[in-house]
């Protein structure tokens, strides 16, 4: 920057740049609440079928995320701007100092143009008079005024020049609409450029010890690892890498898919040590950012982008090479399973274009291929090996993405993977060990599906008792159950997966609210927190059928007995003693509903002990599964809204636990009513509970006054409706076996 411009030049157009910017900033954050709260939240909870549930609020969505980055960029372009022209006042006022401070040395500081300036003494016309004195100075004055103008000029050069670098790389950041990287001022935008040439140098060295892995010494492997981790959330290191690997005299996308393969096959030494699973791990991270939408090479308006598109085709074509060739690469299932594998790896979270991309690939691969799995399709090797599995357990990790993968009103994806994809191995699954089972593809598929219809990761416990879901997570709970409804009836074992009954347990634990509704109460309509139309005959088999795993049955007798907890402590304490009390019928009706609720579950536990007959040791072991869960919420997770409900929930279960049957006959299964109680005597402790938190001890008396409020409206009528759970629930598991 030259000397005159910055000490006389006209700074008042770039305030005016400013305040243009700043208003128009306001108007869009304006527009952006109007988006967000008019448009897109409506458009998200509204029931719309058809074209308006997929096109309509795909574009209303897309347009409402359009005005949130319009804001941002609009945000910190007026940040930045702001920021220069405050720094390029500053640095005036700077230099206007300092040639005062040189003019009282008789010095002044002249423009020479170009960016050059000169420091000379003033000549005075009447130096050479008589008496006249002039200031005085020396060498070195003239030296530190020079440096401190040369100082100032170039801060006031950079602050300009990186100012324009940084708002054009802004603007210039994305293909179409708007960037999204909010900058506080100019220091902050500047900042992520030096750290996105700094990414760009580290990607390349990364990418060039990547090339040499095979004989890498410790100190290397640790430096590649020190990268590749510091990386990963770096759009600009993990796209540089993409871009700049080579692995085996292959480059790109072969590259990470033999790096994958090499590396999940143990690497060096046929084992996988901890440092080549932390390179593992962090590579599927750096595949994750490298395609999400704020990088080079992520999609595009939803489309994955051409560099992503050729991933998926070398997974599935392979290279064609010899197989003796170092970088000859399978396609085919090995390949789609060694792409999925890697996606599958860590916590990486994938954007929804690429999964639902690679969920595509491979659906298309499979359908058209006579045998697309060969020699593991029909054994446990096949569950292990199925491509789906890593990509099921990335959508895990993005509820979001699952959500809209599985939605039945976008696509038949849903369904597909419930009744009919022909699962590698499916044959057998159900007869492997549970740690097969559990590492199993249709275990990864139920977790997917468990992230879809909850909206959170799986195994994390339900966030909220009662949950509410949105229309899109609702259907894809509801077309599970109904998947399995049917199929589950008089074959509890082989009427579900084995790997989809965790999963099914947390999904039932999460919806417990209509759970209770639907096992409860005779519903006319749909429930009234998802909007559920299930009914029991829907949902007891389904039940029956996820209660093969003691844990599974457990998780959701725990939603509901702390469901039951929390609504009982919603009641006055007059409410439990007088039926005058004007809640006394609501308290009536939910006891009601909760026996009958507890009765079909109960029913559900005694078919899953009569059918293991006289298998002491199984019947135990299923005992304890359960009964994991039956100890409050510190360890199941589940959330409680004080020390009351906790109290209840520990004394219902509590109760529960101590009257478990340990087998059941032929005469008990055909006669439930005379020989079960334990879940009404589990409501009637936690009745008691509350009376002797919430009323005086002189009053406890009137819990057996009879006929009374307690005695008649709670307890007697609540062992009928409990009664009449436990037949019901029987008659909805298929025929009593002889």
């Amino acid at each position: 920057m030259d000397l005159n411009v910055l000490l006389h030049g006209n700074f008042g157009k770039l305030g005016d740049a400013v305040d243009d910017w700043d208003s128009m900033t306001k108007k869009l954050e304006t527009l952006e609440r109007d988006a967000r709260d008019n448009l897109k939240v409506k458009a998200t909870r509204a029931h719309w079928k058809g074209a308006n549930a997929t096109v309509t609020r795909e574009f209303v969505e897309k347009t409402a995320d359009e005005f949130t980055d319009a804001h941002t960029q609009a945000k910190s372009i007026t940040n930045i701007l702001r920021d220069v022209a405050e720094e390029l006042s500053d640095y005036r006022k700077h230099l206007e100092e300092a040639i005062e401070r040189g003019r009282k040395k008789n010095l002044t500081v002249v423009d020479t143009g170009c960016g050059t300036f000169r420091v000379q003494m003033n000549i005075h016309p009447d130096r050479a008079a008589k008496g006249t004195k002039v200031p005085e100075h020396d060498e070195l004055d003239v030296e530190l005024l020079r440096d401190e103008v040369q100082k100032i000029l170039q801060k006031a050069t950079e602050s300009d020049s990186s100012a324009s670098r940084v708002l054009k790389s802004l603007v210039d950041s994305v293909k179409s609409g708007f960037a999204d990287s909010d900058y506080a001022d100019r220091d902050a935008a500047v900042h992520a450029e030096r750290k996105a040439e700094k990414d760009k140098k580290d990607a390349k060295e990364a990418a060039d010890l990547y090339a040499r892995l095979d004989g890498l010494d410790d100190k290397e492997m640790k430096r590649l690892a020190d990268l590749t981790g510091k990386g990963k959330n770096s759009p600009v290191f993990s796209s540089e890498l993409m871009k700049n690997l080579n692995y085996h005299g292959r480059d790109g996308q072969e590259a990470l898919l033999l790096l994958a393969g090499g590396l999940e096959g143990g690497g060096r030494d046929g084992h996988m040590s901890a440092a080549e699973r932390q390179l593992r791990d962090a590579l599927s991270a750096n595949l994750a950012t490298a395609t999400r939408p704020d990088s080079p090479l992520g999609p595009s308006g939803g489309e994955p982008s051409d560099w992503a598109t050729k991933l998926l085709h070398a997974a599935r074509e392979g290279n064609g090479l010899p197989a003796q060739h170092p970088g000859a690469l399978d396609g085919g299932s090995t390949g789609l399973s060694t792409l999925t594998k890697l996606m599958g790896a860590g916590d990486a979270v994938y954007d929804a274009s690429l999964l639902s991309y690679t969920g595509d690939e491979i659906r298309d691969y499979e359908t058209h291929t006579k045998d697309p799995y060969p020699l593991i399709g029909d054994n446990w090797k096949g569950t292990q090996e199925d491509p789906m599995a890593g990509l099921m357990k990335a959508y895990s990790r993005a509820p979001g993405a699952a959500e809209d993968y599985f939605d039945p009103s976008k696509s038949d994806n849903l369904d597909y993977f419930l009744k009919e994809r022909d699962w590698p191995g499916g044959d057998v699954e159900n007869k492997m060990p549970q740690d097969l089972v559990d590492t199993s593809a249709r275990h990864y598929f139920g977790d997917a599906l468990e992230a879809a219809s909850t909206g959170h990761a799986p195994g994390i416990g339900t966030p909220k008792i009662p949950a509410e879901h949105n229309s899109v997570q609702a259907a894809i709970f509801q077309h599970t159950v109904e998947a399995y409804g049917a199929g589950s009836i008089g074959d509890p074992q082989g009427g579900m997966p084995a790997g989809l009954r965790g999963a099914m347990g947390g999904m039932m634990s999460d919806y417990i609210g209509d759970i209770h509704q639907i096992l409860g109460q005779e519903r006319n309509g749909a429930t009234d927190l998802s909007g559920l139309t299930l009914e029991s005959k829907d949902l007891v088999p389904v039940m029956r059928a996820m209660a093969e795993d003691g844990h599974a049955f457990g998780q959701v007798h725990d939603a509901e007995t702390t469901y039951v907890a929390q609504s009982i402590e919603k009641y006055d304490g007059n409410t439990f003693v007088d039926d005058k009390d004007p809640d006394a019928r609501k308290l009536e009706a939910f006891v009601g509903q909760s026996n009958m609720a507890l009765g079909q579950m109960d029913a559900v536990r005694a078919d899953v002990i009569y059918q293991m007959g006289e298998d002491k040791k199984s019947i135990n072991n299923w005992n304890k599964m359960m009964q994991y869960h039956m100890i409050g919420a510190p360890v199941t997770g589940i959330p409680l809204a004080g020390d009351t409900i906790q109290r209840l929930v520990d004394v219902g279960t509590a109760e529960y636990v101590n009257n478990l049957n340990s087998e059941v006959d032929k005469d008990t299964r055909q006669n439930l009513a005379q020989h079960f109680s334990v879940g009404h005597k589990q409501v009637d402790a936690m009745l008691e509970e509350a009376v002797k938190k919430k009323l005086p001890e002189s009053e406890w008396g009137l819990m057996d006054k009879d006929p009374g409020m307690f005695e008649s409206n709670l307890q007697i009528a609540g062992l009928g409706r409990y009664n009449d759970g436990l037949t019901q629930g029987s008659g909805q598991m298929g025929k009593v076996t002889d």
